[in-house]
């Protein structure tokens, strides 16, 4: 056993003749808080979207907690995973995406308890009363009974992380969770994850544009181009003592559109 939550061995990913990820080798250790930055269509939401197993990689190997996430030992062969198996590993990460992606028919509460009373058997009741405490973590127990429709940007995507703890995940993605919300809002969103992070209790990939947010959370960020990690180091030396050209490059146009 290795104390690596996420392992990308050789990881490649392409759309038609398209290139995004190439032979990725990347890792996360538990517990730690990783953000992932770089240039639009570099591959960093590929990352994300991978492990969640809503794009299938052409080559390599992911393993999530030391299990392969695409393959699984059948007869003491590596094979391709079947369903059930992708089912398992999966459950053991949540997500939440940058549109929310949250059920317009329900409520903030239905939204939250969906998935566990139908993928974990538990009751009404039971889901109810989880999802209310985790809400009420999120600053919005008293929206629970509103439906996305009435509720703010940044109050919508607090529900979608709060539905996303409902299902007791160890690891938890987040794609570019502010960049859908007015200004204003982007703060609430900013301290729930903060809060998660500090807790301690999971293991944390971030893509994010809000670079002081990420220097100010991470243990370490990976700048990512063309596929490949280019530079990883602890948020302050990314920062300020970037090493290699290409962030150099990326930093003072960011800088720059500020």
């Amino acid at each position: 056993m290795t104390d690596f939550a996420i392992q990308f061995d050789k990881v490649c990913k392409a759309y038609d003749d398209l290139d995004v990820l190439t032979d990725l080798d990347f890792a996360v250790r538990k517990g730690e808080v990783v953000t992932i930055m770089g240039p639009s269509g570099s591959g960093k939401t590929t990352v994300l979207r991978v492990l969640m197993t809503l794009e299938e990689i052409q080559d390599g190997v992911i393993l999530v907690q030391d299990e392969p996430l695409n393959k699984m030992y059948k007869n003491g062969d590596l094979v391709d995973a079947d369903k059930a198996h992708v089912r398992k590993i999966r459950s053991k990460i949540g997500m939440v995406f940058q549109n929310f992606n949250l059920f317009p028919h329900m409520t903030a509460l239905g939204n939250c308890i969906e998935a566990p009373m139908y993928t974990k058997g538990l009751s009404k009741q039971e889901a109810s009363e989880e999802a209310m405490k985790l809400l009420a973590m999120v600053g919005l127990a008293d929206k629970a009974n509103q439906y996305p429709s009435q509720l703010s940007g940044g109050q919508q995507q607090r529900v979608a992380i709060a539905r996303s703890l409902c299902m007791h995940p160890e690891i938890l993605l987040f794609d570019e969770p502010t960049s859908a919300l007015d200004p204003e809002m982007v703060g609430e969103v900013l301290k729930v994850i903060r809060d998660l992070a500090d807790s301690g209790r999971y293991t944390i990939l971030l893509v994010t544009h809000q670079m002081g947010f990420a220097k100010e959370v991470s243990d370490r960020v990976c700048f990512i181009d063309g596929g490949k990690i280019v530079e990883e180091n602890i948020p302050s030396e990314i920062f300020e003592n970037p090493k290699t050209e290409r962030l150099q490059q990326f930093l003072s146009k960011v800088l720059e559109a500020r």
